[in-house]
Parts: C-alpha cells; sequence; structure tokens
C-alpha cells in the first residue's frame, strides 16, 4: 500500500471550482483557502461587481455582444498578470466559476488559467460540485433571501440548468455534495491535492 504524506500543506495549486449556483461554490473556497492557504479568485465575471458594471442595465446577461465580452477577457488577463508577476508564498489559487457547454466566452477564460498554470508550473484540479435538484432549489432560494432579493425565478433557473449542461475539464473530479458539509467537501478536495502531488513526485522520480 503507497503511504501518502497528508500532514504536510499541499503547494502550487490552481484549484478550478466549478458548478452550478447553489453548488456551494464561494463557501468551499473560503473554507478550502484556510486550509491551504490559498487566494480566491471569482473568474464568474458575469457576477463581478466591476466587470458587470459595462453592461448592466444595456444587455441581457446572456445576450453580451462579442465587444463587450473582449472587455471583460481583457480585465481577467490583466488580473492573471497580476497573479503571474506578483504570486504568493504558497502558490494555491482557487478559481470559482459557472462553466457552460458550447459557451466560448467561458472555455476562452478557463483555457488562459490552464495556460498560466503551466507558466507558473503549478497543478491544474479541476473539481465540480453537483448536488440533487430539491437541494439546489433550497440552497438558491436560501441565498437570495440572506440577500433580500425576491425568491421568484428559483423554478425557472433549476430549468435552465437542466438545459444547459456544465462543461467538465479534462480530468475534472466531480462530488456530488448534497449531504455534505462545506468542511467535507473542502477535506475532500485537499485529499485529492495529495493524491496528485504523489502522483506528480512518483513521475519525476522515476524519469
Amino acid at each position: 500500500m503507497v503511504s501518502i504524506n497528508t500532514k504536510k500543506q499541499p503547494a502550487g495549486f490552481f484549484i478550478y471550482l466549478s458548478g452550478l449556483s447553489g453548488s456551494g461554490k464561494l463557501s468551499t473556497a473560503i473554507e478550502l483557502s484556510n486550509m491551504i492557504d490559498a487566494l480566491i479568485v471569482n473568474s464568474k465575471f458575469y457576477n463581478n461587481v466591476q466587470a458587470c458594471s459595462i453592461y448592466d442595465g444595456v444587455f441581457e446577461r446572456d445576450q453580451i455582444p462579442k465587444e463587450v465580452q473582449d472587455r471583460i477577457y481583457g480585465i481577467m488577463q490583466i488580473m492573471l498578470q497580476v497573479i503571474e508577476n506578483y504570486p504568493i508564498h504558497s502558490k494555491n489559487y482557487i478559481f470559482i466559476d459557472e462553466l457552460m457547454e458550447n459557451n466560448d466566452q467561458n472555455m476562452r477564460m478557463y483555457d488562459s488559467i490552464v495556460r498560466l498554470s503551466k507558466k507558473m508550473n503549478t497543478e491544474i484540479l479541476p473539481m465540480v460540485l453537483r448536488c440533487d435538484p430539491p437541494t439546489l432549489q433550497k440552497r438558491i432560494a436560501l441565498k437570495r433571501q440572506r440577500k433580500n432579493r425576491k425568491v421568484t425565478n428559483v423554478n425557472s433557473m433549476i430549468e435552465q440548468f437542466r438545459i444547459n449542461n456544465l462543461f467538465i475539464p479534462p480530468s475534472a473530479i466531480e462530488i456530488e455534495n448534497s449531504d455534505m458539509s462545506i468542511k467535507e467537501v473542502a477535506q475532500e478536495i485537499v485529499n485529492q491535492m495529495h493524491r496528485l502531488s504523489h502522483i506528480v513526485c512518483t513521475r519525476k522520480n522515476s524519469l
């Protein structure tokens, strides 16, 4: 049986945490960041206040013109340059996103992060959070209540999730977290980091 050192804090990881709204991405990222000394980066620029100011009140979020998408992409490139030029000590970063299939903008942003991971000599670990529809519906409703927003379109949001499938990156690990606590989900991600570190170390030693 192979022994994996789980006491040493893993370093040099780009954790790409994706999932539908209500799947627990941000809560998991916060818990995980405290465990591995990571910086959280919200890749979902359509939910970013500064980025949204470019198009809010002018375009629907699913009908953003290409020139506006290019501006948002440009903002992200600046952010990635900062990460590359001023890396944190652990080199652990958690990227949060909702990657949908057949969305060129999503793929372009994801590919940018993959390229940066290679340039910074880090390991990229895509993680996809999933939960059953009833749990997802409850979480979305609770999330909107906390923000004092009307809970009127939850059913339509769930229907959109059924129509638009999540993009699953290559080698992504999926976690079904309907019956898991945030801490349990974060710990499972740490376990996967240790496993990947062991695989990479073994591969290097065999060369």
